[in-house]
């Protein structure tokens, strides 16, 4: 057993998986339950404790890792009397593997540092595919050598750690390279929509698109739905994809800089959330264009898939 003792709070699909190397590579972990209980109790079953909150929690490790869906949740998680900050002794360090608001990682992390903890912002790119196997890749803000002290822990789960400068790089360089993705899957949504009330044969389209300019690691990872109905290749959801272009939007404002094809990326996937879509995997976007634009953008029939 390793010398760190690890407290992981937010067990979704990525959270757990991370939480399960952190486990597998020999580290104390204890957890806190939120909704789901069963990847509390996977870990629970391998040896991890549980606490009641995270005030208990923080009380009983030296590190505390966060993976939730945005900034609210990790304000609420750090605030009253069942909350982080409730708990944290000097010298303990919270790490936000969430993909957060950069415009309030200021904030978050002078709450922290208010009581003589330490705050890093270490957000994470790739798949919960890539999460199991530890290959995830973390991008990471703040002090450097409190880096260097959790450094072993965040090993745990990923196949390259960058420090891309002072404290709320590591958010920013996320939201920035989140914009990329999903402007990149919206464009793929739009031109295949077109391609199909065009007639256009979507398989030879597809084939094409890969030998050239239209090919990209999001290209490879949802244009399986289109060719065999898979969305299993990005498992992140339209909604949590209008909250990153909106916390993107919001900075490119606040930097300032130009934001005319954001705006125009946002407003997808606020569509998307509007027509009931946000639960829903990225690659389902093809569906969303496809229900505005009249048209089935598939490359096989329904019998086919059945």
């Amino acid at each position: 057993m390793t010398a760190i003792n690890v407290g992981f709070i937010g067990l979704g699909l990525m959270g757990h998986a991370m939480a399960s190397n952190i486990q597998n590579k020999g580290f104390s972990l204890g957890v806190t339950a939120h909704r789901n209980r069963q990847p509390v109790e996977d870990l629970v079953s391998k040896g991890a404790r549980e606490y009641a909150n995270a005030a208990e929690l923080t009380r009983a490790v030296d590190v505390v890792l966060l993976c939730l869906p945005g900034t609210a949740e990790v304000g609420r998680a750090l605030a009253g009397e069942t909350g982080i900050l409730a708990g944290l002794r000097p010298g303990q360090i919270v790490v936000d593997c969430s993909t957060g608001d950069p415009n309030r990682t200021a904030d978050l992390a002078a709450q922290v540092l208010a009581q003589g903890g330490y705050y890093l912002d270490t957000p994470v790119n790739r798949t919960p595919k890539d999460a199991v196997a530890g290959r995830l890749n973390v991008l990471a803000g703040g002090d450097a050598e409190v880096l260097d002290k959790v450094r072993p822990v965040l090993e745990c789960f990923s196949e390259t750690i960058h420090h891309l400068g002072p404290l709320g790089s590591g958010h920013k360089a996320k939201v920035i390279h989140n914009f990329i993705s999903q402007g990149n899957a919206t464009i793929l949504a739009e031109a295949f929509c077109t391609a199909a009330k065009n007639g256009i044969d979507l398989a030879a389209f597809a084939e094409i698109c890969s030998m050239s300019g239209g090919y990209s690691r999001t290209f490879e990872r949802i244009i399986p739905y289109v060719l065999k109905g898979d969305d299993s290749g990005q498992q992140f959801a339209l909604a949590n994809c209008e909250k990153d272009m909106r916390y993107y939007t919001e900075l490119s404002k606040m930097t300032p800089t130009t934001g005319i094809v954001s705006d125009a990326v946002y407003q997808t996937f606020m569509l998307a959330k509007a027509l009931g879509h946000g639960d829903k995997y990225v690659p389902r976007l093809f569906d969303v264009l496809g229900e505005i634009n009249g048209v089935r953008v598939r490359a096989y029939a329904e019998e086919e898939n059945a």
